[in-house]
């Protein structure tokens, strides 16, 4: 007699998988390479720009603040729309303990932003596990490995996994959300998940979650009445503690996704960012995200039949979300994984078949050049985003260019007051870059001269090369454009010796350094 077919795995699982991986392992060996790359992006580039400001300063406020809320920086700086904490209190919980050890030992803060990168890093990468497992599950090891190593090649998801941005949270949740959709065998995570995601952290997800549970009861993963239930009780419980956790922080009662969603809808007023046209998203923001992934996608939809429904979702909520004037590659990181997983399938059935005829040996060819080109890409945006954040570099050397003074103004207890002006500010500078006394900062804006002038700042961080009453001491550069040689021969030339880069990276004065001349 045979053995009762699984109930909890998809029906449309291999055989030779359904029983081999009903206890795939989430967190295995190969992920060890993601959780590398996402490091090497941390260390590569440390600082951060004013997208990632709320959950960064908010993070820094819990760690070293705690419930003195009046010091919180959002009070000053409440940015254009509120955000929730709720992110922030997960990855300030979680590096906590790193962080009072840095304290305790005297290191400079600076370390603590890296502990709480690091941790919201191995977060994502989780959770991109947990995707993988699933996929294992779903279309055998191979595959998920290959999703993996796909993902890690790539350069805009590992380098904003460790981005505090709400979009970085909302890829964590939706890659569980995605993991269990993938997977099958139990449906209602994915719409719990999901609208915690909407509610409390991105509320442009809000379509993508009707496109699932769309999904979901069409292919009758879930029962319609029950499914809606589930996700309205969801999404009360997830307004609930986005109400509670929230007001407390910003001392008035509020839902921040709301105020975004009118911000956004009723009032239309992303624009005011920019505005991008309807092909954008196709034709600029998934070539440079995926990269060599993207062909390879398209080809995992046409080689691979159980992937076709879901990536005909991803592709109707790109064109839904297309509609909104204002685009950004960072708003579409919750769905890029699912392009990978497309990609990997597409890999794998390549690779499989390679002995079947030349035809697929040339796709394996093709494939290799395609991954090739991705990690080559990554390289090359790795080397230009290191150069993006002026502001940051530029305060790391003010503390190190005047020690003299410094120690001069220990010595007699005085302090030294910084001015760091909106450019500074906006590449780069945080709370987790104060080194505490003598040094005072100030990102005041909006001083007309005489109020600058009465203020007399020992040192300025300004995109002004020359300010009344203080003399330069030093400039940092940042990245202006990339320089290709096109000259064929001395390409290949320079590919073979390993010994210089084939492209130059063109760098400009972004932010001067100045200090009093009476000082």
């Amino acid at each position: 007699m045979s053995s009762a077919k699984p109930r909890n795995l998809p029906r449309d699982a291999p055989a030779k998988h359904r029983e081999a991986l009903r206890h795939t392992k989430f967190f295995d060996g190969w992920t060890f390479i993601l959780l590398g790359v996402i490091f090497l992006h941390v260390f590569n580039c440390p600082y951060t720009k004013v997208e990632e400001s709320f959950n960064l300063q908010a993070i820094h406020d819990l760690l070293f603040h705690g419930t003195h809320l009046i010091k919180y920086d959002h009070h000053e700086f409440p940015g254009v729309v509120p955000r929730t904490f709720i992110g922030s209190l997960a990855v300030a919980a979680s590096s906590a303990v790193p962080c009072r050890a840095v304290v305790a030992w005297g290191l400079p803060k600076l370390a603590c932003l890296y502990i709480a990168r690091l941790t919201l890093g191995a977060m994502v990468v989780a959770a991109l596990s947990y995707l993988g497992a699933a996929v294992q599950r779903r279309f055998g090891r191979p595959v998920g490995v290959i999703f993996i190593l796909i993902t890690a090649l790539q350069f805009h998801l590992p380098f904003y996994a460790s981005r505090t941005l709400p979009n970085t949270f909302a890829l964590a949740l939706a890659s569980m959300a995605h993991a269990e959709w993938l997977d099958g065998r139990r449906p209602y995570r994915t719409i719990l998940l999901l609208a915690f995601t909407v509610v409390v952290m991105r509320c442009d997800l809000l379509p993508w979650a009707g496109l699932v549970g769309l999904h979901m009861v069409a292919t009758k993963q879930i029962a319609l009445v029950p499914g809606m239930l589930t996700g309205l009780v969801a999404a009360a419980a997830s307004l609930f503690l986005s109400i509670s956790v929230d007001s407390i922080f910003w001392g008035r009662w509020l839902w921040p996704e709301g105020e975004v969603l009118w911000f956004n809808t009723a009032e239309n007023r992303s624009s005011e960012w920019g505005v991008m046209p309807p092909h954008w998203y196709w034709t600029s923001a998934l070539p440079r995200a995926l990269t060599g992934a993207l062909p390879l996608a398209v080809l995992g939809v046409l080689l691979e039949h159980r992937l076709r429904s879901q990536l005909a979702c991803v592709a109707l909520y790109i064109v839904l979300f297309s509609a909104l004037p204002h685009k950004e590659v960072r708003f579409l990181l919750p769905v890029l994984p699912l392009f990978n997983v497309s990609a990997a399938a597409a890999v794998w059935r390549i690779w499989n078949n390679r002995g079947k005829s030349r035809m697929w040996q040339a796709g394996c060819c093709c494939a290799a050049t395609l991954l090739a080109a991705s990690l080559a890409a990554t390289v090359l945006m790795a080397a230009v985003s290191r150069h993006n954040y002026p502001g940051g570099h530029a305060l790391a050397k003010l503390h190190r260019l005047d020690k003299a003074e410094v120690e001069a103004a220990q010595i007699a207890g005085r302090n030294l007051t910084v001015h760091i002006d909106v450019s500074a500010a906006m590449t780069g500078v945080s709370r987790f870059c104060d080194e505490g006394a003598p040094w005072v900062y100030s990102k005041a804006e909006g001083l007309d001269r005489e109020q600058f002038m009465e203020q007399k700042f020992d040192y300025l961080l300004s995109a002004e090369q020359d300010v009344e009453g203080y003399h330069r001491i030093g400039t940092q550069e940042g990245y202006s454009k990339l320089r290709f040689d096109w000259n064929l021969k001395l390409l290949l030339q320079r590919l073979s010796t390993l010994q210089q880069r084939p492209f130059e990276i063109i760098v400009e004065p972004k932010i001067f350094l100045h200090k009093l001349e009476e000082l």
